[in-house]
């Protein structure tokens, strides 16, 4: 039996003071033009390793609950454990014993100015022979879905690769309480 993952090891909210400029997720926010329309809600690192995974969905929870709809919370939570789950399976981050996963939480205003979108970015350590892509799965087969899954119920999806930072797989999810899906 896999033991638990030590908590994630920043878990407080961006506005912290303590918060370290030098970390990935900071390194990546101020290369990506897609932050500055975004109201950052908190972002943790994890173990690159599957226990990983059930924690990073409950500090999603923790972190969402109360401030959108829990049929939305329900399909982040889904596509959330996707993404690490991925990062840990495909990337570097789950090949070492230092490896690592990053889950940023944000939230913005949708385009009409009417409502919530959810932005969840997962970052891992990258990997030298592959970027993320959607893959045709067979009926039969065990995997291949993750991103799908992503395309299909998020308003947008996308990768970011840098080769300091690591892979950045991020999507938006509106708020199923404005009416627009």
């Amino acid at each position: 039996m896999t033991p638990p993952p030590p908590p994630p090891s920043s878990s407080r909210p961006l506005s912290s003071p303590a918060l370290q400029p030098g970390c990935r997720y900071e390194r990546h926010r101020t290369a990506s033009p897609r932050w500055a329309v975004l109201h950052p809600l908190g972002h943790a690192d994890f173990p690159g390793i599957t226990a990983s995974v059930p924690t990073a969905r409950q500090w999603a929870r923790d972190l969402l609950t109360g401030k959108i709809n829990d049929d939305t919370l329900d399909d982040v939570l889904l596509l959330l454990s996707e993404l690490v789950t991925n990062a840990i399976v495909h990337s570097d981050s789950g090949r070492g014993a230092h490896g690592s996963v990053t889950v940023c939480v944000a939230l913005s205003t949708d385009h009409d100015g009417c409502g919530t979108v959810v932005h969840v970015e997962v970052i891992d350590d990258g990997s030298a022979v592959s970027l993320p892509f959607v893959r045709a799965a067979t009926p039969d087969s065990d995997g291949g879905r993750g991103l799908f899954m992503v395309e299909t119920l998020s308003a947008r999806w996308g990768v970011h690769h840098d080769d300091e930072v690591g892979n950045a797989v991020w999507f938006h999810l509106p708020d199923v309480t404005t009416g627009h899906r």
